[in-house]
């Protein structure tokens, strides 16, 4: 057991919390486990709730796009539907609020070169903001007009023709509460940091170039590129500023950032005597899948110093592979920096299963940071003739979802709960009873996914966590099969979920990326927005019209 006296870091939540299962958060224990939720005394069972639901339908079209934003400064939040007309042109529908359900106000063209939007609150506003190549421009609803934001070069290009995808270049990340740009490029990403006026301040530039492939995979339209950015964030002079730090070939470099919440241009740079192969993780996922990889920086002991993890896998043989995590610790040093221990303060490693993706989070409110930690069963890395039989008659692949509740600064040798989650959905026939490492390894949004002939729906179930109830307690949501979505309501104590979940009766999307919550009435409680490009499905919630043929519909679920 690893006592972490007075942890009190909280890591930055995302915008929109979807399982992405090779993002490896920092893990300080692991305890693998086949067994039932832990728990020695019973919990209350949750009180009921409810959600309100509506359907918006949006139109026909192959692709859409769908974004939610105060974007009038209304008390609901507005719908944006972003499409590519059948003359060519960017079309822009905006629906508010009235009458009951959400209405159609707004139908704009925008301009010929946009290529991708997001939603940005700039200066306590929500806006539009839309990408042409060398600028963002922001829409005015108001005059139904587009502002210059700022000048800027991106290298995304949309994977897929006919589309203006939803591409997440909005965080903050330097930790004043106010939406920052971080938009991706061929050797890094421009951060502008957002200023208390809602203007931007001049870019600079941080990080190694973006690894597109692992996102350009997607199913629906949402990009994410921060995620793939490999730069860390610490207090690396111990200032009490998030400092922005990232690998760099043998050497870290790291913009520090100044009272004002600005970055340094020019990077100090640091060196390191422990030893890992790169900080690419999917070097992992090619050759004989084995290898070391810097994992994170982060503080894992609660002295508020950063330190390093590595994340590993060793075996050639799947029945002999392994995955292990090790923590260096770090220490300050003289002149205001960190040097990160050579030896292994704490390692941790997996027990008859592989480790894929583990996020840190308070559920339960307590000021201490639990952990929900991804694992898969060696068993169904190795495929035989037996269980391709079983695949045939409908067997899945299961990730189990284990949660660890931390009391008093200690983590439980076992997991506090665990739950269980199809890899592809709802099970059906003629699966192949079992999956490849390297699928495992590249995971959800990679874009091999495109021309896999295995498991081409691998990754899509929806798992959502959010508090719906508005009781300050995280809830999770699973949806993994196409008719209904299982919500296991947030408790006290270390069971952290109910037992039992709550079965709300809605046709569910069949990937998850169309799936997404956000307090849309700011009530305090996250509502499930939910975007089906089409109706008609069979048993597998696979559509059976071509797209386009149907109109698309969003389903608001508003809790109540």
């Amino acid at each position: 057991m690893m006592v972490l006296s007075g942890q009190r870091e909280f890591i930055e939540h995302e915008k929109i919390m979807t399982r992405s299962i090779p993002r490896l958060i920092c893990i300080l224990l692991i305890a693998s486990t086949q067994g039932q939720a832990k728990g020695a005394e019973p919990t209350m069972p949750a009180a009921e709730f409810t959600f309100e639901q509506y359907e918006v339908v949006i139109g026909s079209g192959e692709r859409q796009t769908v974004l939610t934003g105060f974007l009038f400064g209304g008390a609901i939040a507005d719908l944006a539907v972003v499409s590519i007309d059948e003359n060519g042109d960017r079309r822009l529908r905006i629906y508010a609020f009235g009458d009951g359900t959400w209405v159609l106000v707004l139908d704009a063209t925008l301009r010929p070169e946009v290529l991708f939007v997001d939603v940005a609150n700039i200066g306590g506003h929500d806006r539009l903001i839309e990408y042409e190549p060398g600028r963002l421009n922001w829409f005015d609803p108001e005059s139904a007009t587009e502002r210059a934001l700022v000048a800027v070069t991106s290298n995304f290009n949309p994977p897929r023709s006919g589309e203006i995808p939803h591409v997440d270049v909005t965080r903050d990340v330097n930790g004043d509460e106010r939406d920052d740009l971080v938009v991706p490029d061929v050797d890094g990403f421009w951060v502008f940091v957002q200023m208390s006026d809602g203007a931007f301040a001049d870019p600079v530039r941080v990080g190694p170039s973006t690894e597109m492939s692992r996102i350009y995979g997607a199913d629906g339209y949402r990009y994410g590129p921060w995620s793939q950015s490999r730069v860390h964030k610490i207090d690396y002079n111990r200032d009490g500023r998030r400092d922005l730090v990232f690998w760099n070939a043998d050497h870290f470099e790291v913009h520090l950032q100044d009272e004002r919440g600005l970055f340094t241009p020019q990077a100090e740079t640091f060196t390191t005597d422990v030893a890992f192969d790169s900080d690419n993780f999917s070097s992992l996922a090619t050759g004989d899948m084995m290898g070391k990889v810097l994992h994170s920086l982060s503080d894992m002991n609660g002295d508020g110093v950063a330190d390093l993890m590595t994340f590993s896998l060793e075996g050639r043989n799947i029945s002999s592979k392994r995955s292990t995590y090790e923590v260096h610790f770090g220490t300050p040093t003289a002149d205001g920096g960190i040097v990160f221990a050579p030896e292994v303060g704490a390692a941790f490693q997996s027990d008859g299963s592989i480790q894929l993706g583990m996020d840190r989070h308070d559920f339960d409110r307590d000021g201490q940071v639990d952990l929900m930690l991804t694992t898969i069963d060696l068993d169904f890395l190795e495929g035989s003739l037996w269980k391709s039989i079983k695949g045939f008659m409908g067997d899945d692949i299961w990730l189990d979802l284990e949660f660890y509740h931390m009391e008093e600064g200690r983590y439980p040798d076992t997991p506090d709960a665990i739950r269980r989650i199809a890899l592809d959905g709802v099970p059906s026939h003629r699966e192949p009873g079992s999956v490849s490492l390297d699928i495992v390894l590249r995971g959800a949004t990679h874009e091999r996914r495109r021309t896999q002939k295995s498991w081409p729906r691998a990754f899509n179930s929806t798992l959502l966590i959010g508090d719906v109830t508005g009781d300050g307690l995280s809830d999770l949501l699973i949806g993994d099969h196409p008719r209904h979505l299982d919500v296991f309501v947030g408790v006290p104590g270390p069971d952290l979920f109910s037992q039992q979940p709550q079965d709300v009766a809605v046709a569910v999307p069949n990937d998850e990326e169309y799936t997404w919550l956000m307090d849309l009435n700011k009530d305090g409680k996250q509502d499930v927005l939910m975007h089906h490009p089409f109706t008609l499905r069979d048993a597998h919630g696979a559509r059976k019209l071509p797209p386009g043929t149907e109109p698309h519909r969003v389903t608001v679920l508003i809790a109540r």
